[in-house]
């Protein structure tokens, strides 16, 4: 049923679930909902924030909101470690805003990417207690900072690690260890982000507070377009529980932005309804640029302020980083093939690399070979510090334990990771890196597998049927968009747009579909005008000519 040569990318076309034949777009539809176990009263459709989860079902977290909760009572001063990127700052934010408007005494400190690296310090652990502090929280940091923790205990500060990365094989004696991750915890299918396990722990802490007929007078429901940021730009699988916070966090960024949130919009001219992708492309980013180039406590601060000039003014200071952060990043990565030399392991460091964009330039070569990444720099202590980055079918938090043996500090999840190289160990490094990466390839599917829902002929592509797709929204990974076949057209035009971008008018002989390409270099010499293809890629509404038009997004083609 599907054609056995490879497509234009060189992929092979597979189901992704039952196959799957439609000539109109009611039975698409009903086919599609029966190939996914899904129907058209399901909850899936209408995610409702009253389904999400009871937060005390994650492992420690009585014992973390109690103790937070009686802090807030106490009027203790609370301090919060936060980390550099996207997850880190919106998880910092969200925590310092609802503490602050509750009433809380709250300080916060993110460390430097170069100067400090990634997870809470013992010396931020001792300036937090000699500020008075006697009570932290972290936000997507923490679990493998056994250090920070045994100096907490000494010093006798509860230190409350809330994270979402991959645990080692112990656990640091943290006050408690809030963390999806646990073997012994699996909350939410562990698919939380650090700032999804931040929003979690405020659901609790308010619920504690209000069964003292003490609830703040703040409403959670504000933080959510964070949440929603966060979740997208961590690359978190939306699906369950994600998909509910990022639904609603959608809702709130397109209705009530916070104020930080709104000049980011503002700077980053959007102008259409924030979806995945707007998070993805333009706001994720410019978060991320500040802890990249400079210090992500700019982000954070513009994440949290209630001063629209204040936010402004931070707005337009990411959206210069992320310009300078675009010219830095290429050249790191044109750097990084010219030392590989063609190596089959992808890692490599320089002295000169910027830290900010070695993980970048780490995605840009597993996306290209098809396989993990690792780019490293060098601290101002001379040690090398590697960003990793995987794709499908890998496990990069795996890998990191796997290549423990060789590294001083390391965390990660199953896409991306960090550590820092013991001194002198590179080489082993590399070879136990190697050694890894081909066990876990033994079980990885074929990379150029294209998978595809269902064949369908131009009479099922319909606005009908456009407008039920769009219900699968917020569409990302884990919940990926629909995608369709459509066998033995015509390209009866081309025109070729900006940006690379190509137009096409698509014909069977009889019935027409506008098909749009975007990054069509790839597969420009198969679909020049006269030829007859097979389109694989998704329906979409085409919002710019409106009026019930439908267009056909081509993905990949085989001629």
């Amino acid at each position: 049923m599907l054609p056995e040569q490879r497509t234009a990318k060189g992929c092979k076309l597979s189901w992704r679930g039952a196959a799957l034949q439609a000539e109109d777009p009611v039975a698409a539809w009903q086919g599609l909902l029966a190939a996914r176990g899904l129907s058209e009263a399901d909850p899936f459709f209408s995610p409702r924030l009253v389904d999400l989860p009871d937060p005390f079902l994650m492992t420690d977290m009585e014992k973390a909101a109690t103790r937070l909760a009686a802090a807030m009572l106490a009027d203790e001063a609370i301090h919060i470690f936060g980390d550099f990127d996207a997850d880190g700052v919106n998880g910092t934010a969200i925590l310092v805003q609802a503490l602050q408007e509750a009433g809380a005494s709250v300080s916060f400190s993110i460390p430097h990417r170069a100067d400090d690296g990634h997870g809470i310090g013992v010396e931020p652990v001792r300036a937090a207690v000699e500020a008075g502090c006697r009570l932290g929280v972290s936000v997507d940091t923490g679990t493998t900072c056994f250090d920070a923790c045994d100096e907490s205990n000494r010093l006798g500060f509860d230190l409350i690690i809330s994270d979402h990365h991959l645990p080692e094989g112990n656990l640091p004696a943290a006050f408690a260890l809030l963390n999806p991750a646990r073997a012994d915890c699996g909350f939410a299918d562990r698919q939380l982000c650090g700032t999804g396990v931040a929003f979690f722990l405020l659901m609790a802490v308010w619920k504690k507070l209000g069964d003292k007929g003490l609830r703040p007078d703040f409403d959670l429901r504000v933080l959510l377009d964070r949440v929603a940021v966060a979740t997208v730009a961590d690359v978190m699988d939306l699906v369950g529980v994600n998909r509910i916070l990022v639904y609603h966090g959608l809702q709130r960024l397109n209705s009530q932005p916070s104020v930080g949130m709104q000049a980011l919009m503002v700077v980053a001219k959007v102008k259409k309804a924030v979806t995945v992708e707007t998070i993805g492309f333009y706001l994720a980013p410019r978060i991320n640029a500040a802890g990249r180039l400079q210090h992500g406590e700019a982000a954070m601060r513009m994440l949290s302020t209630f001063d629209a000039e204040q936010a402004r003014k931070l707005a337009e200071e990411l959206d210069t980083m992320n310009k300078e952060r675009r010219i830095v990043e290429a050249e790191v990565f044109k750097q990084c093939e010219a030392k590989l030399n063609g190596s089959d392991v992808l890692a490599v460091y320089d002295e000169s690399w910027h830290a900010g964009v070695v993980g970048l330039a780490a995605g840009r070569l597993a996306r290209k070979h098809g396989k993990p990444a690792a780019v490293g720099f060098v601290t101002p202590d001379g040690a090398v510090r590697v960003s990793l980055r995987g794709r499908a079918g890998f496990h990069v938090g795996d890998l990191l334990n796997a290549c423990s043996a060789h590294l001083e500090g390391f965390g990660g999840h199953a896409g991306a990771g960090g550590g820092t190289i013991k001194a002198g160990q590179w080489d082993q490094f590399v070879a136990s890196f190697a050694r890894v990466i081909a066990q876990q390839a033994e079980h990885v599917a074929d990379h150029l597998s294209l998978p595809v829902d269902g064949v369908l002929t131009l009479p099922a592509m319909h606005i009908a049927l456009a407008e039920r797709l769009a219900r699968f929204e917020p569409l990302g990974k884990g919940n990926p968009a629909c995608t369709w076949l459509l066998k033995d057209l015509q390209i009866a035009d081309r025109r070729n747009l900006k940006g690379g971008v190509v137009r096409l008018k698509l014909t069977d002989g009889k019935n027409w579909i506008d098909g749009i390409v975007f990054g069509a270099t790839a597969i420009s010499d198969a679909i020049e005008p006269g030829l007859t293809i097979s389109a694989v890629g998704q329906l979409q509404k085409d919002e710019y000519r409106g009026n019930g038009a439908v267009q056909f997004v081509v993905e990949d083609v085989i001629s």
